[in-house]
């Protein structure tokens, strides 16, 4: 798992970690962006094998929205934002 900062948002790669490794990553990484005031208006891209169906429902549970997006072949891009 690799995370780095770009200007569209958090990159985090959970590409290659067995289950539960990717849900569990990224929900960490969403709350530690939630429980951080200085992370104002982030997003969240997130780098992954499949459609992580699993991730919608505690995504909007914890009051964030996820769109898959563009990415490179075989990859599953999404592009996850705290809801309005």
């Amino acid at each position: 798992m690799k995370r780095w900062v770009e200007a569209d948002g958090i990159h985090i790669d959970v590409r290659g970690l067995p289950a539960p490794q990717p849900l569990v990553q990224i929900l960490s990484l969403v709350r530690s962006i939630d429980d951080d005031p200085a992370v104002v208006a982030h997003q969240v891209v997130v780098h992954h094998d499949r459609d992580p169906q699993l991730l919608y429902p505690e995504l909007a549970e914890i009051g964030w929205s996820a769109e898959i997006v563009d990415g490179e072949p075989g990859e599953i891009r999404l592009r996850l934002v705290r809801s309005a």
